[in-house]
């Protein structure tokens, strides 16, 4: 029976990643894909740890569940902190970007850099994917239902797991796969503009920072 809700919670999860969570993470991850999309590894550098921020979330918000689904449920509905939190991680990635593209910096100095660049980056896009899923929606209200009533701390982890790789899967697959493709093509046939390009996106991802902690754009 276990198993059967645990497979149930996947198929949930693909489905909710499919739908409206697929879009949610385009404001954030597009102006991304723009400044690392020139290989498919840089894609996935990109997309692995977002995405794996999400599913610590889904996993943590099941294990909560089970302590307490009404303290679970009072945390996702006061959004405030959350939202905080994401803006400024949100525009921190922005301001990195922007850095990083006006740098005159020699080669040599970069390549010294790359490693601590490299971490920051992996902990900045982890910390975005996994306040972006703190989202009191019809799916995760569900898992933090069933997750109350698992029993044991395991089975609470397991369905938030399934959940969580259910709901990645396929925006893992879109943006990492078709729209870093895509953008990449793009790039090419506008080879000297890439500068303005990634300038702009640099912007809009400090702009999407701001309308987050606004309030405008929401979780």
């Amino acid at each position: 029976m276990q198993s059967v809700t645990i497979f149930s919670l996947f198929i949930m999860g693909l489905s909710y990643g499919s739908t409206a969570c697929m879009f949610s993470c385009m404001p954030f991850l597009t102006p991304l894909l723009v400044k690392n999309s020139t290989h498919l590894r840089q894609s996935f550098y990109v997309m692995l740890p977002f995405s794996l921020g999400r599913v610590f979330s889904y996993t943590l918000i099941a294990m909560m569940a089970l302590s307490s689904s009404a303290l679970i449920k009072t945390l996702l509905n006061d959004k405030t902190i959350f939202q905080t939190i994401l803006g400024v991680f949100t525009m921190s990635m922005g301001i990195a970007m922007l850095y990083h593209i006006k740098s005159k910096k020699s080669q040599n100095c970069r390549t010294a850099h790359l490693t601590q660049k490299n971490q920051k980056s992996f902990f900045g896009l982890f910390g975005m994917g996994a306040l972006i899923s703190f989202n009191p929606c019809l799916p995760i209200l569900t898992l933090i239902g069933l997750s109350a009533n698992s029993g044991t701390v395991s089975n609470a982890m397991f369905m938030g797991m399934a959940f969580g790789f259910g709901a990645v899967m396929v925006p893992f697959f879109f943006y990492g796969f078709f729209l870093s493709s895509v953008i990449r093509g793009l790039l090419e046939e506008f080879k000297k503009y890439t500068r303005y390009i990634e300038l702009f996106a640099s912007m809009l991802l400090i702009v999407v920072g701001i309308l987050v902690i606004s309030g405008q754009v929401s979780l």
